[in-house]
């Protein structure tokens, strides 16, 4: 493990001398269009003992750094994380007798990799991302921050991004990889879910675009239908909301007039 770190850091020092032999000296001037040349992305998946943040906690994290301009994967890992229980089990399919075992120095391991990869990462990118970025909190998993310390941009495939052979907004990973093309022998486990967004990304001629889109702020909707037309919201791609008793999306504003239905804008809470 120790050796994998090395070589990482190596890699990381020739990258960063290749940038700056070959880009413009005057670096107070990048262009979006120079930045894209080295754009990487971190792809990352968690596997959770269930949804809620207080009460469970992780036992999968894997993770691939993926260089934009090559469409290719630079570094991927993935390790369970010691626990003593499994709940969601019949849904990962990680066995809950085998999490005891994880060696925690070796663990330590793969978590201070995770951080030196996310240190090369322009943005971090999740199928759902609301859901991952939450275990990322410095308690359950590290925070992942950029070089200079600050916490890196996510990105959400689910929510922020629109693929060229997707049938509906908020598309699970497996029917967007299918509808692309990619086979996909199995699912929930999180190195192979991450594998699947780097392979449609593999597969976008116009991903560089794609990401500056991503990038749009976004607001939540609230859906004004009927009891009788919440197909209609379903359908558009909006979640209902039991507590609150409402459908919701978030989305950009300008969307919004290709509904066939109203939209209430959502407060952002203080």
């Amino acid at each position: 493990m120790k050796s994998l770190i090395i070589n990482y850091n190596r890699y990381h020092i020739l990258l960063r001398n290749k940038q700056k032999h070959t880009g413009n000296d005057k670096t107070s001037n990048v262009t979006t269009e120079h930045s894209n040349q080295f754009m990487k992305l971190l792809i990352v998946d968690t596997e959770t003992t269930g949804l809620d943040v207080e009460r469970h906690r992780t036992i999968e994290v894997a993770a691939i750094l993926y260089s934009v301009p090559h469409r290719t994967t630079l570094f991927q890992l993935s390790t369970l994380l010691s626990a003593n229980d499994n709940a969601a089990a019949h849904i990962n399919r990680i066995p809950p007798a085998v999490l005891p075992e994880v060696c925690p120095k070796t663990q330590q391991h793969f978590i201070d990799l995770l951080q030196h990869l996310a240190r090369s990462a322009n943005y971090v990118i999740a199928h759902n991302a609301a859901f991952d970025k939450q275990w990322f909190d410095g308690h359950h998993l590290p925070i992942l921050n950029t070089i200079a310390g600050k916490p890196l941009e996510w990105l959400c495939t689910l929510e922020d991004f629109s693929f060229p052979y997707q049938t509906r907004p908020r598309e699970n990973l497996v029917s967007l990889a299918l509808n692309h093309g990619i086979g996909v022998s199995s699912a929930h486990r999180a190195l192979t879910d991450c594998s699947l967004i780097a392979a449609l990304f593999d597969r976008m001629e116009n991903l560089e675009a794609m990401i500056e889109e991503a990038k749009r702020p976004k607001a939540l909707f609230q859906a004004q239908v009927s009891f009788k037309d919440k197909d209609l919201a379903k359908q558009a791609g909006f979640q209902w909301n039991p507590e609150r008793k409402e459908w919701t999306r978030r989305m950009l504003e300008a969307d919004t007039k290709d509904l066939p239905f109203p939209v209430v804008k959502i407060p952002c809470s203080p």
